[in-house]
């Protein structure tokens, strides 16, 4: 009778438990940027073991490429989203084996052979998209005895959530307040100034013109033929340093300086809200000019995503430009100047669940040039970068 009694109670404690891991095979995941949306998934593969007829306990190179196809097929297929205008249209689909990482949230795993109990896989679904503020989530997509899914959707603030079941999994989200968009920041324009290149020609007008009338003094009817034509250069130059005149940049100082540099980097990182690269490219264009242009691009964008593979990319939102002094003049042409700045970038993208809070401490000497009627940085000498990231789970209660 007692081992009855006992089997009943350890049956009764295991149930939960099971229900517990069924409901936590797939969970999902909604960001909404101002530029792009993103769909992910975070899925345990043992649950869908009986259903695969996987009869191994690990998961070789073989296996785990299966594995991800279907799950890239399940989540494509089985995951509605309507939104206003067009639906979403994923350009980017990265899907791979990962395992939790006390520092960064979540890491590939590499390994060869994966054991079944370990096996989880992480889906990101990105799209270009302006703005949405609203939209409706259809999901039929649930793992084999799973009677309960958890998404989770990002914006701005605290993460909402909502509970779904194979009945019951159609939702609902609106933004709340108006969606602002990320804008280019204004340049202070060129200021110029007119100049006369050829002014110091008058210098030279007025020594053929004394000189000439030197020679007729003393020579007077006997004077050469040669006082004649030094008389006409004489009054050509001064023609000529008086009437040539030409626009020059004026080079600024003191706080117009800082105006023009703070706009320019602001400018640069808003180019990577963009997730189309055309966009990217263009926007970057107006602040980056030369060969310095692609430099950056590469560099920026390799800086800012999570992973070396593609990851999601961290959308700065603060710039803070601690120092911008001036530097000198040497080797600069017109039109130039060179300063020494210190600014400090703050960003942040949640993935997976995770919020990755960046920032990063620059310092570099540049070089900003006028360019096609504009402000654009020719030159940039990085001489010292600080990086700290912080990794958060922002748990929310799901709705009702």
């Amino acid at each position: 009778m007692f081992r009855c009694v006992a089997f009943a109670i350890l049956l009764f404690l295991l149930l939960p438990t099971r229900a517990e891991s069924a409901d936590d095979a797939i969970r999902g995941f909604v960001s909404v940027e101002p530029f792009e949306f993103r769909l992910e998934a975070l899925v345990r593969v043992e649950p869908f073991r009986e259903i695969w007829r996987m009869e191994t306990d690990a998961l070789g190179p073989v296996e785990q490429q299966a594995v991800l196809e279907n799950l890239q097929t399940l989540l494509e297929s089985g995951v509605k989203v309507k939104v206003p205008g067009a639906p979403p249209v994923y350009s980017e689909r990265l899907v791979r084996f990962i395992v939790p990482d006390v520092d960064k949230g979540f890491v590939p795993d590499e390994r060869d052979s994966i054991p079944m109990s370990e096996a989880l896989v992480g889906l990101t679904f990105s799209a270009e998209a302006r703005g949405i503020a609203e939209m409706e989530l259809e999901w039929l997509w649930f793992a084999p005895g799973q009677e309960r899914l958890v998404v989770e959707i990002a914006s701005r603030g605290k993460p909402s959530a909502r509970a779904l079941t194979p009945t019951e999994n159609k939702t609902t989200w609106k933004q709340s307040g108006e969606t602002a968009l990320p804008s280019l920041q204004d340049i202070p324009g060129l200021e110029t100034r007119e100049t006369r290149p050829l002014r110091y020609l008058i210098l030279l007008s007025l020594a053929m013109v004394i000189c000439a009338g030197v020679v007729v003094i003393r020579r007077k009817t006997k004077s050469p033929a040669w006082v004649g034509w030094l008389i006409v250069g004489g009054v050509g130059s001064a023609f000529l340093s008086l009437k040539v005149q030409t626009r020059e940049v004026v080079v600024p100082v003191g706080a117009v300086v800082e105006e023009i540099v703070y706009a320019l980097l602001r400018n640069t990182y808003h180019a990577f809200d963009f997730r189309d690269e055309a966009a990217i490219y263009d926007t970057l264009e107006a602040s980056v000019t030369g060969p310095l242009l692609e430099q950056v691009y590469l560099e920026m964008r390799e800086s800012l995503e999570l992973e070396s593979t593609g990851g999601p990319r961290v959308r700065v939102y603060e710039i803070a430009l601690r120092e911008c002094k001036e530097t000198g003049s040497g080797g600069l042409v017109p039109g130039q100047f060179r300063t020494r700045a210190e600014w400090v970038t703050i960003g942040e993208v949640t993935h997976w669940g995770h919020t990755h809070e960046r920032t990063n401490r620059y310092e570099a000497e540049m070089t900003v040039s006028a360019a096609d009627e504009a402000w654009r940085i020719s030159a940039l000498d990085l001489l010292n970068e600080e990086r700290v990231q912080k990794i958060s789970r922002r748990e929310a209660a799901p709705e009702s």
